[in-house]
Protein backbone atom coordinates (compact mmCIF):
# COMPACT_ATOMS: atom_id res chain seq x y z
CA UNK A 1 0.00 0.00 0.00
CA UNK A 2 1.51 3.41 -1.46
CA UNK A 3 1.86 6.27 1.44
CA UNK A 4 -0.84 8.11 0.39
CA UNK A 5 -3.09 4.87 0.56
CA UNK A 6 -5.42 3.82 3.47
CA UNK A 7 -7.70 1.40 4.36
CA UNK A 8 -10.29 4.10 5.97
CA UNK A 9 -10.18 8.09 5.69
CA UNK A 10 -12.08 9.36 8.60
CA UNK A 11 -13.31 13.08 7.72
CA UNK A 12 -13.45 14.83 10.97
CA UNK A 13 -12.08 13.96 14.25
CA UNK A 14 -15.05 14.55 16.27
CA UNK A 15 -15.98 11.75 19.20
CA UNK A 16 -17.77 9.38 16.42
CA UNK A 17 -14.91 9.82 14.20
CA UNK A 18 -12.08 9.40 16.56
CA UNK A 19 -13.58 6.04 17.80
CA UNK A 20 -14.56 4.35 14.50
CA UNK A 21 -10.76 5.52 13.51
CA UNK A 22 -9.51 3.98 16.80
CA UNK A 23 -10.89 0.42 16.45
CA UNK A 24 -9.69 0.24 12.96
CA UNK A 25 -6.74 1.11 13.63
CA UNK A 26 -6.55 -1.66 16.63
CA UNK A 27 -7.73 -3.98 14.29
CA UNK A 28 -4.43 -3.68 11.86
CA UNK A 29 -6.15 -1.02 9.82
CA UNK A 30 -3.99 2.39 7.81
CA UNK A 31 -6.27 4.97 8.70
CA UNK A 32 -6.27 8.55 7.86
CA UNK A 33 -8.19 10.98 9.96
CA UNK A 34 -8.52 14.40 8.31
CA UNK A 35 -9.42 17.39 10.60
CA UNK A 36 -9.93 21.23 9.34
CA UNK A 37 -9.33 22.37 12.76
CA UNK A 38 -5.64 22.44 14.48
CA UNK A 39 -6.96 20.00 17.06
CA UNK A 40 -8.60 17.07 17.58
CA UNK A 41 -12.28 16.54 19.32
CA UNK A 42 -14.35 18.91 17.54
CA UNK A 43 -16.48 19.57 20.50
CA UNK A 44 -14.72 17.49 22.60
CA UNK A 45 -11.69 19.92 22.89
CA UNK A 46 -10.77 22.95 24.91
CA UNK A 47 -10.40 26.43 24.07
CA UNK A 48 -9.14 29.70 25.71
CA UNK A 49 -10.85 33.12 26.17
CA UNK A 50 -8.18 35.29 28.09
CA UNK A 51 -6.97 33.00 30.98
CA UNK A 52 -9.97 31.08 31.52
CA UNK A 53 -10.22 27.28 29.65
CA UNK A 54 -13.33 26.42 28.55
CA UNK A 55 -14.73 23.16 28.14
CA UNK A 56 -17.58 23.43 25.16
CA UNK A 57 -19.31 20.01 25.66
CA UNK A 58 -18.70 17.93 28.31
CA UNK A 59 -20.88 18.70 31.59
CA UNK A 60 -21.40 14.61 32.63
CA UNK A 61 -21.53 11.59 31.09
CA UNK A 62 -22.63 8.17 32.25
CA UNK A 63 -19.87 6.64 34.21
CA UNK A 64 -17.99 3.92 31.16
CA UNK A 65 -16.57 1.55 33.87
CA UNK A 66 -20.00 -0.05 34.78
CA UNK A 67 -19.78 -2.68 31.97
CA UNK A 68 -23.39 -1.78 31.27
CA UNK A 69 -22.77 1.25 29.71
CA UNK A 70 -21.90 0.97 25.82
CA UNK A 71 -18.25 3.35 26.06
CA UNK A 72 -16.91 0.60 28.70
CA UNK A 73 -16.24 -1.96 25.86
CA UNK A 74 -15.53 0.26 23.21
CA UNK A 75 -12.70 2.40 25.70
CA UNK A 76 -11.68 -1.09 27.40
CA UNK A 77 -11.03 -2.67 23.81
CA UNK A 78 -8.56 0.31 23.06
CA UNK A 79 -6.97 0.09 26.20
CA UNK A 80 -8.22 3.27 27.62
CA UNK A 81 -10.46 3.01 30.35
CA UNK A 82 -7.88 3.56 33.00
CA UNK A 83 -5.79 5.98 31.73
CA UNK A 84 -8.81 8.28 32.40
CA UNK A 85 -9.13 9.44 35.86
CA UNK A 86 -13.22 9.62 35.73
CA UNK A 87 -14.57 12.26 38.23
CA UNK A 88 -17.95 11.37 39.93
CA UNK A 89 -20.20 13.57 39.46
CA UNK A 90 -23.06 14.03 42.32
CA UNK A 91 -26.17 14.27 42.86
CA UNK A 92 -26.88 13.65 39.49
CA UNK A 93 -28.30 17.38 38.74
CA UNK A 94 -30.40 19.74 40.91
CA UNK A 95 -33.59 21.99 39.90
CA UNK A 96 -34.72 24.93 41.65
CA UNK A 97 -37.20 27.74 40.96
CA UNK A 98 -40.23 28.33 38.59
CA UNK A 99 -42.82 25.47 39.72
CA UNK A 100 -40.23 23.28 42.01
CA UNK A 101 -39.45 25.96 43.89
CA UNK A 102 -36.76 25.31 46.35
CA UNK A 103 -33.76 23.42 45.32
CA UNK A 104 -34.42 19.89 45.05
CA UNK A 105 -31.13 17.47 44.43
CA UNK A 106 -31.86 14.33 42.19
CA UNK A 107 -29.52 11.58 43.87
CA UNK A 108 -27.96 8.99 41.80
CA UNK A 109 -29.36 5.28 41.69
CA UNK A 110 -33.14 4.67 41.37
CA UNK A 111 -34.04 3.66 45.00
CA UNK A 112 -32.37 7.06 46.06
CA UNK A 113 -34.22 8.94 43.23
CA UNK A 114 -37.58 7.20 44.16
CA UNK A 115 -37.30 7.98 47.34
CA UNK A 116 -36.09 11.65 47.11
CA UNK A 117 -38.93 12.64 44.21
CA UNK A 118 -40.84 10.89 46.55
CA UNK A 119 -40.71 12.99 49.97
CA UNK A 120 -40.73 15.88 48.01
CA UNK A 121 -43.74 15.55 45.81
CA UNK A 122 -46.19 13.18 47.53
CA UNK A 123 -48.92 13.29 45.50
CA UNK A 124 -47.25 11.20 42.95
CA UNK A 125 -45.69 8.88 44.87
CA UNK A 126 -46.95 6.10 42.72
CA UNK A 127 -46.48 8.00 39.40
CA UNK A 128 -42.32 8.04 40.62
CA UNK A 129 -42.55 4.12 41.60
CA UNK A 130 -43.79 3.70 37.97
CA UNK A 131 -41.36 6.34 36.28
CA UNK A 132 -38.29 4.48 37.84
CA UNK A 133 -39.45 0.95 37.33
CA UNK A 134 -40.33 1.91 33.45
CA UNK A 135 -36.51 3.58 32.80
CA UNK A 136 -35.17 0.43 34.79
CA UNK A 137 -36.99 -2.05 32.66
CA UNK A 138 -36.30 0.04 28.99
CA UNK A 139 -32.64 0.25 29.93
CA UNK A 140 -32.58 -3.68 30.61
CA UNK A 141 -34.51 -4.53 27.29
CA UNK A 142 -32.24 -2.22 25.54
CA UNK A 143 -29.49 -3.81 26.76
CA UNK A 144 -30.37 -7.14 26.01
CA UNK A 145 -31.35 -6.48 22.46
CA UNK A 146 -27.46 -4.22 22.34
CA UNK A 147 -25.51 -7.74 23.26
CA UNK A 148 -27.78 -9.59 21.10
CA UNK A 149 -27.04 -7.79 17.98
CA UNK A 150 -23.60 -7.09 18.58
CA UNK A 151 -23.30 -11.45 18.86
CA UNK A 152 -25.07 -11.52 15.89
CA UNK A 153 -27.23 -14.03 17.68
CA UNK A 154 -30.66 -14.41 16.09
CA UNK A 155 -31.62 -16.73 18.93
CA UNK A 156 -30.58 -13.82 21.67
CA UNK A 157 -32.26 -11.69 19.71
CA UNK A 158 -35.53 -13.22 19.62
CA UNK A 159 -35.49 -13.86 23.14
CA UNK A 160 -35.02 -10.21 23.49
CA UNK A 161 -37.93 -8.96 21.71
CA UNK A 162 -39.89 -11.16 24.03
CA UNK A 163 -38.64 -10.04 27.44
CA UNK A 164 -39.58 -6.82 26.05
CA UNK A 165 -42.86 -6.09 26.38
CA UNK A 166 -42.83 -2.69 27.91
CA UNK A 167 -40.64 -1.29 25.82
CA UNK A 168 -42.53 -2.54 22.90
CA UNK A 169 -45.52 -1.45 23.70
CA UNK A 170 -44.24 2.29 24.66
CA UNK A 171 -42.00 2.43 21.42
CA UNK A 172 -43.75 5.06 19.75
CA UNK A 173 -44.76 7.18 22.83
CA UNK A 174 -42.84 10.23 23.28
CA UNK A 175 -41.20 11.47 26.96
CA UNK A 176 -44.26 14.25 27.44
CA UNK A 177 -46.79 10.97 26.88
CA UNK A 178 -44.92 8.94 29.46
CA UNK A 179 -44.36 11.93 32.31
CA UNK A 180 -48.05 12.80 31.98
CA UNK A 181 -49.15 9.12 32.13
CA UNK A 182 -47.17 9.00 35.37
CA UNK A 183 -47.30 12.20 37.00
CA UNK A 184 -50.82 13.16 35.45
CA UNK A 185 -50.99 17.27 36.82
CA UNK A 186 -48.45 17.61 39.15
CA UNK A 187 -46.83 19.90 37.03
CA UNK A 188 -43.89 20.62 40.00
CA UNK A 189 -42.89 16.52 39.82
CA UNK A 190 -42.91 16.31 35.73
CA UNK A 191 -40.33 19.64 35.85
CA UNK A 192 -38.69 17.94 38.73
CA UNK A 193 -38.01 14.68 36.45
CA UNK A 194 -38.45 16.95 32.86
CA UNK A 195 -35.23 19.07 34.00
CA UNK A 196 -33.02 16.80 32.12
CA UNK A 197 -35.01 17.39 28.84
CA UNK A 198 -33.32 20.14 27.72
CA UNK A 199 -30.22 18.07 27.16
CA UNK A 200 -32.02 16.16 24.36
CA UNK A 201 -34.91 18.46 22.94
CA UNK A 202 -36.28 21.42 23.31
CA UNK A 203 -39.98 19.91 22.67
CA UNK A 204 -40.25 16.83 25.32
CA UNK A 205 -43.50 16.30 22.45
CA UNK A 206 -41.21 15.29 20.28
CA UNK A 207 -38.57 13.50 22.57
CA UNK A 208 -38.80 9.75 21.91
CA UNK A 209 -39.25 8.30 25.59
CA UNK A 210 -37.29 4.97 24.69
CA UNK A 211 -34.21 7.88 24.41
CA UNK A 212 -35.16 9.33 27.31
CA UNK A 213 -35.88 6.65 29.16
CA UNK A 214 -32.70 4.66 28.53
CA UNK A 215 -30.35 7.99 29.55
CA UNK A 216 -31.98 8.71 33.11
CA UNK A 217 -31.23 5.10 34.07
CA UNK A 218 -28.23 5.06 32.65
CA UNK A 219 -27.36 7.86 34.78
CA UNK A 220 -29.21 6.55 37.70
CA UNK A 221 -27.70 2.79 37.42
CA UNK A 222 -24.45 3.82 36.61
CA UNK A 223 -23.85 7.27 37.74
CA UNK A 224 -22.33 10.49 36.25
CA UNK A 225 -18.66 11.69 35.98
CA UNK A 226 -16.49 13.89 34.47
CA UNK A 227 -13.22 13.06 32.49
CA UNK A 228 -10.69 14.81 34.51
CA UNK A 229 -8.75 17.55 32.29
CA UNK A 230 -12.01 17.58 30.01
CA UNK A 231 -13.33 16.25 26.75
CA UNK A 232 -10.22 16.84 25.06
CA UNK A 233 -8.21 14.38 26.87
CA UNK A 234 -10.75 11.76 25.45
CA UNK A 235 -9.98 12.81 22.33
CA UNK A 236 -6.24 13.21 22.06
CA UNK A 237 -5.86 9.44 23.68
CA UNK A 238 -8.18 8.07 20.94
CA UNK A 239 -6.19 10.29 18.14
CA UNK A 240 -3.08 8.49 19.82
CA UNK A 241 -4.28 5.14 19.17
CA UNK A 242 -4.53 6.27 15.45
CA UNK A 243 -0.68 7.78 15.15
CA UNK A 244 0.75 5.09 17.20
CA UNK A 245 -0.79 1.99 14.97
CA UNK A 246 1.30 3.81 11.74
CA UNK A 247 -2.00 5.88 10.85
CA UNK A 248 -2.38 9.45 10.01
CA UNK A 249 -4.19 13.09 11.98
CA UNK A 250 -3.70 15.51 9.28
CA UNK A 251 -4.77 19.02 11.27
CA UNK A 252 -5.98 22.10 9.88
CA UNK A 253 -6.75 19.91 6.46
CA UNK A 254 -10.17 20.46 5.03
CA UNK A 255 -11.60 17.40 3.12
CA UNK A 256 -13.10 19.02 0.05
CA UNK A 257 -14.14 16.32 -2.65
CA UNK A 258 -14.58 12.69 -2.69
CA UNK A 259 -13.71 10.50 -5.73
CA UNK A 260 -15.62 7.63 -6.84
CA UNK A 261 -14.78 4.34 -8.92
CA UNK A 262 -16.12 2.86 -11.45
CA UNK A 263 -17.87 0.29 -9.26
CA UNK A 264 -19.45 3.48 -7.02
CA UNK A 265 -17.43 3.31 -3.96
CA UNK A 266 -14.82 5.43 -2.98
CA UNK A 267 -11.67 6.12 -4.75
CA UNK A 268 -9.67 9.04 -2.48
CA UNK A 269 -10.52 12.21 -0.99
CA UNK A 270 -8.76 15.33 -1.43
CA UNK A 271 -8.13 17.66 0.70
CA UNK A 272 -7.19 21.59 0.98
CA UNK A 273 -5.49 23.88 3.85
CA UNK A 274 -8.18 24.67 5.71
CA UNK A 275 -6.95 28.30 6.25
CA UNK A 276 -5.92 29.01 2.61
CA UNK A 277 -7.88 26.34 0.54
CA UNK A 278 -5.15 25.76 -1.20
CA UNK A 279 -2.03 22.60 -1.64
CA UNK A 280 -4.58 20.62 -2.68
CA UNK A 281 -3.72 16.81 -1.61
CA UNK A 282 -5.19 13.53 -2.23
CA UNK A 283 -5.56 10.12 -0.21
CA UNK A 284 -6.74 7.19 -1.75
CA UNK A 285 -9.16 4.97 0.30
CA UNK A 286 -12.01 2.36 -0.34
CA UNK A 287 -13.65 3.14 2.94
CA UNK A 288 -15.14 6.52 4.01
CA UNK A 289 -16.45 7.42 7.59
CA UNK A 290 -17.82 10.55 7.99
CA UNK A 291 -17.73 12.14 11.41
CA UNK A 292 -19.20 15.32 9.28
CA UNK A 293 -22.33 15.65 8.68
CA UNK A 294 -24.24 14.49 5.85
CA UNK A 295 -24.96 17.57 4.42
CA UNK A 296 -21.84 18.23 4.35
CA UNK A 297 -20.42 14.85 2.89
CA UNK A 298 -23.22 15.40 -0.12
CA UNK A 299 -21.36 18.59 -0.91
CA UNK A 300 -18.07 16.42 -1.74
CA UNK A 301 -19.34 13.92 -3.71
CA UNK A 302 -20.05 13.58 -7.66
CA UNK A 303 -23.68 15.05 -8.60
CA UNK A 304 -25.69 12.11 -9.54
CA UNK A 305 -24.04 10.12 -6.03
CA UNK A 306 -24.25 13.48 -3.93
CA UNK A 307 -28.61 13.38 -5.00
CA UNK A 308 -28.24 9.82 -4.21
CA UNK A 309 -26.66 10.42 -0.58
CA UNK A 310 -28.64 13.67 0.29
CA UNK A 311 -32.20 12.09 -0.31
CA UNK A 312 -31.75 9.80 2.35
CA UNK A 313 -31.41 12.36 4.92
CA UNK A 314 -32.87 15.55 3.61
CA UNK A 315 -36.10 14.93 5.37
CA UNK A 316 -34.36 14.60 8.40
CA UNK A 317 -35.39 16.90 11.48
CA UNK A 318 -31.92 17.97 12.76
CA UNK A 319 -31.20 18.29 16.64
CA UNK A 320 -31.98 21.54 18.93
CA UNK A 321 -28.91 23.90 19.34
CA UNK A 322 -27.61 25.28 22.24
CA UNK A 323 -26.28 28.46 24.03
CA UNK A 324 -23.98 28.65 26.32
CA UNK A 325 -22.51 31.49 28.05
CA UNK A 326 -18.91 31.03 30.12
CA UNK A 327 -17.90 32.96 32.89
CA UNK A 328 -14.15 32.95 34.73
CA UNK A 329 -14.39 33.56 38.42
CA UNK A 330 -11.37 34.74 40.33
CA UNK A 331 -13.31 33.08 43.54
CA UNK A 332 -14.27 29.58 44.13
CA UNK A 333 -17.73 29.62 43.43
CA UNK A 334 -18.73 27.70 46.64
CA UNK A 335 -17.52 30.91 48.31
CA UNK A 336 -20.35 32.94 46.92
CA UNK A 337 -23.06 29.99 47.51
CA UNK A 338 -22.70 28.24 44.33
CA UNK A 339 -22.32 24.74 45.81
CA UNK A 340 -23.81 22.69 43.37
CA UNK A 341 -22.10 21.24 40.31
CA UNK A 342 -25.07 20.76 37.68
CA UNK A 343 -28.44 23.37 38.08
CA UNK A 344 -31.54 23.58 36.14
CA UNK A 345 -32.96 27.08 36.96
CA UNK A 346 -36.84 27.03 35.87
CA UNK A 347 -38.34 30.16 34.99
CA UNK A 348 -40.94 31.98 36.75
CA UNK A 349 -43.44 32.37 34.12
CA UNK A 350 -44.07 28.83 33.56
CA UNK A 351 -47.43 27.90 34.70
CA UNK A 352 -47.00 24.09 33.07
CA UNK A 353 -44.09 21.94 32.45
CA UNK A 354 -45.18 22.45 28.77
CA UNK A 355 -44.48 26.17 28.73
CA UNK A 356 -40.67 25.75 28.92
CA UNK A 357 -40.93 25.03 24.91
CA UNK A 358 -41.39 28.62 24.54
CA UNK A 359 -37.57 29.38 25.82
CA UNK A 360 -36.02 27.84 22.56
CA UNK A 361 -37.21 31.60 21.00
CA UNK A 362 -36.42 33.85 23.75
CA UNK A 363 -32.84 34.46 22.25
CA UNK A 364 -34.49 35.40 18.58
CA UNK A 365 -34.79 39.13 20.66
CA UNK A 366 -33.17 40.79 23.27
CA UNK A 367 -33.22 39.65 27.18
CA UNK A 368 -36.49 40.85 28.70
CA UNK A 369 -38.71 40.06 31.76
CA UNK A 370 -38.79 36.11 30.82
CA UNK A 371 -35.63 34.68 30.99
CA UNK A 372 -35.42 30.85 29.51
CA UNK A 373 -34.80 28.11 31.57
CA UNK A 374 -31.29 26.80 31.72
CA UNK A 375 -28.57 25.14 33.43
CA UNK A 376 -25.47 26.11 35.35
CA UNK A 377 -22.19 23.96 35.01
CA UNK A 378 -20.02 24.69 38.03
CA UNK A 379 -17.03 22.94 37.14
CA UNK A 380 -15.18 24.81 41.12
CA UNK A 381 -17.95 22.00 42.46
CA UNK A 382 -15.29 19.11 41.32
CA UNK A 383 -11.87 18.59 40.50
CA UNK A 384 -12.08 18.76 37.15
CA UNK A 385 -8.54 19.51 35.86
CA UNK A 386 -9.42 22.46 33.62
CA UNK A 387 -6.92 24.51 34.46
CA UNK A 388 -5.71 24.82 38.22
CA UNK A 389 -3.96 28.04 37.44
CA UNK A 390 -6.77 29.86 35.98
CA UNK A 391 -10.03 31.36 36.30
CA UNK A 392 -13.07 28.76 37.84
CA UNK A 393 -15.34 28.11 34.84
CA UNK A 394 -18.82 28.18 35.23
CA UNK A 395 -21.16 27.83 32.15
CA UNK A 396 -24.71 28.72 32.28
CA UNK A 397 -26.69 26.60 29.07
CA UNK A 398 -29.84 26.08 27.76
CA UNK A 399 -31.69 25.50 24.31
CA UNK A 400 -31.54 27.72 21.36
CA UNK A 401 -32.41 27.82 17.35
CA UNK A 402 -30.03 28.91 14.36
CA UNK A 403 -33.68 30.92 13.03
CA UNK A 404 -32.57 33.24 16.63
CA UNK A 405 -29.34 34.51 14.87
CA UNK A 406 -29.76 34.64 11.02
CA UNK A 407 -29.25 37.35 8.59
CA UNK A 408 -27.95 39.52 11.47
CA UNK A 409 -25.03 42.05 10.54
CA UNK A 410 -22.04 40.85 12.66
CA UNK A 411 -22.23 44.05 14.90
CA UNK A 412 -26.05 43.28 15.84
CA UNK A 413 -25.19 39.52 16.57
CA UNK A 414 -22.43 41.14 18.86
CA UNK A 415 -24.14 43.39 20.48
CA UNK A 416 -27.03 40.52 21.40
CA UNK A 417 -24.81 38.31 22.68
CA UNK A 418 -23.23 41.01 25.06
CA UNK A 419 -26.56 41.65 26.37
CA UNK A 420 -27.38 37.62 26.70
CA UNK A 421 -24.52 37.82 28.96
CA UNK A 422 -25.25 40.68 30.49
CA UNK A 423 -28.96 39.26 31.42
CA UNK A 424 -27.27 35.94 32.48
CA UNK A 425 -24.41 37.93 34.82
CA UNK A 426 -27.38 39.87 36.28
CA UNK A 427 -29.52 36.48 37.37
CA UNK A 428 -26.28 34.26 38.58
CA UNK A 429 -25.43 37.60 40.72
CA UNK A 430 -28.69 37.78 42.11
CA UNK A 431 -29.16 34.26 42.97
CA UNK A 432 -25.71 33.89 44.13
CA UNK A 433 -24.65 37.63 45.12
CA UNK A 434 -20.75 38.17 44.26
CA UNK A 435 -20.65 36.48 40.95
CA UNK A 436 -20.87 39.66 38.79
CA UNK A 437 -17.59 40.85 40.70
CA UNK A 438 -15.85 37.60 40.49
CA UNK A 439 -16.12 37.86 36.90
CA UNK A 440 -12.92 37.97 34.94
CA UNK A 441 -13.46 36.23 31.66
CA UNK A 442 -16.79 35.65 29.78
CA UNK A 443 -17.83 34.56 26.60
CA UNK A 444 -21.33 33.71 24.73
CA UNK A 445 -21.81 31.44 22.04
CA UNK A 446 -25.05 30.97 20.36
CA UNK A 447 -26.63 28.87 18.09
CA UNK A 448 -24.44 30.33 15.15
CA UNK A 449 -21.37 29.87 16.74
CA UNK A 450 -22.25 26.19 17.28
CA UNK A 451 -22.84 25.77 13.79
CA UNK A 452 -19.73 27.38 12.37
CA UNK A 453 -17.47 25.71 15.08
CA UNK A 454 -19.01 22.19 14.91
CA UNK A 455 -19.72 22.91 10.77
CA UNK A 456 -23.21 20.98 11.38
CA UNK A 457 -26.81 22.50 9.43
CA UNK A 458 -28.80 24.27 11.94
CA UNK A 459 -26.50 24.29 14.83
CA UNK A 460 -27.46 20.84 15.57
CA UNK A 461 -25.37 19.36 18.48
CA UNK A 462 -26.69 15.96 18.62
CA UNK A 463 -27.13 15.37 14.68
CA UNK A 464 -30.54 14.23 13.84
CA UNK A 465 -33.64 15.13 16.16
CA UNK A 466 -34.30 12.20 18.68
CA UNK A 467 -38.23 12.05 17.72
CA UNK A 468 -40.93 9.45 18.84
CA UNK A 469 -40.50 6.49 16.34
CA UNK A 470 -42.69 6.57 13.75
CA UNK A 471 -41.76 2.15 12.90
CA UNK A 472 -42.42 -0.78 15.24
CA UNK A 473 -39.82 -1.84 17.68
CA UNK A 474 -39.49 -4.92 15.21
CA UNK A 475 -37.71 -2.39 12.46
CA UNK A 476 -35.03 -1.53 14.74
CA UNK A 477 -33.70 2.14 15.73
CA UNK A 478 -34.72 4.64 13.05
CA UNK A 479 -31.01 5.59 11.94
CA UNK A 480 -28.11 3.70 11.07
CA UNK A 481 -24.31 4.59 10.01
CA UNK A 482 -25.22 2.37 6.73
CA UNK A 483 -25.28 4.88 3.59
CA UNK A 484 -27.38 4.30 0.27
CA UNK A 485 -23.32 4.48 -1.15
CA UNK A 486 -21.21 1.43 -0.88
CA UNK A 487 -18.51 1.97 1.50
CA UNK A 488 -19.80 5.20 2.99
CA UNK A 489 -20.39 5.22 6.84
CA UNK A 490 -21.12 7.40 9.21
CA UNK A 491 -19.71 7.87 12.15
CA UNK A 492 -21.15 10.49 14.10
CA UNK A 493 -24.25 11.48 16.39
CA UNK A 494 -26.39 11.73 12.70
CA UNK A 495 -25.96 7.75 12.70
CA UNK A 496 -27.22 7.39 16.13
CA UNK A 497 -28.27 10.18 19.09
CA UNK A 498 -26.10 12.88 20.63
CA UNK A 499 -23.97 12.47 23.57
CA UNK A 500 -20.70 10.88 24.40
CA UNK A 501 -22.20 7.82 24.20
CA UNK A 502 -24.15 7.99 21.33
CA UNK A 503 -21.57 9.46 18.98
CA UNK A 504 -18.88 6.77 20.63
CA UNK A 505 -21.39 3.86 19.83
CA UNK A 506 -21.87 5.04 16.20
CA UNK A 507 -18.20 5.55 15.67
CA UNK A 508 -18.09 2.00 16.95
CA UNK A 509 -21.64 0.45 14.70
CA UNK A 510 -19.78 1.65 11.44
CA UNK A 511 -16.26 0.70 12.46
CA UNK A 512 -18.47 -3.20 12.94
CA UNK A 513 -20.36 -2.54 10.20
CA UNK A 514 -17.44 -1.86 7.25
CA UNK A 515 -15.87 -5.01 9.17
CA UNK A 516 -18.91 -7.53 8.72
CA UNK A 517 -19.32 -5.72 5.03
CA UNK A 518 -15.56 -6.91 4.03
CA UNK A 519 -15.04 -3.76 2.00
CA UNK A 520 -11.11 -2.87 0.82
CA UNK A 521 -8.82 -4.64 3.29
Amino acid sequence: MGENAFDAVVIGSGLGGLTAAALLAKSGRKVCVIERNHSVGGAASAFKKGALTIEPSLHQTVDPRDPTDVKHAILSHLGLLDEIEWVPVRPFYSVRGGLVGDVFDMPVGLDAAHHALSSRFPKSRGGSAQFFGAISEVFDAVTRLREADEGRSVKNLLGALLTSRRLARDWRASAADMLNRFFGDDEAAKTAIGATVGYYSDNADRLAWPFFAIAQAGFHKSGGVFAKGGSRVLSMKLAKVVSRAGGSVLLGREAVGVDLAADGRPAAVRHVDSRTGQDTARVETRRIFANCAPHVLAHMLPAVAATKFAAAYEAAPLSLSLFSAHFGLSRKPAEIGLDRYSISVQPDWAIHWSDLTESAILLARDPGPRMPQYGITNYGAIDSGLDDAGPTLVTVVGVDRLDNWLDLPPEVDKARRERWLDAFQAAMDRDYPGFAAAVTERMFLSARSMANFMNTPGGAVYGFAPLPFERSILAGAPRSPRTPLPGIYLASSFAMTGGFAGAMKAGADAARMAARDGNGR
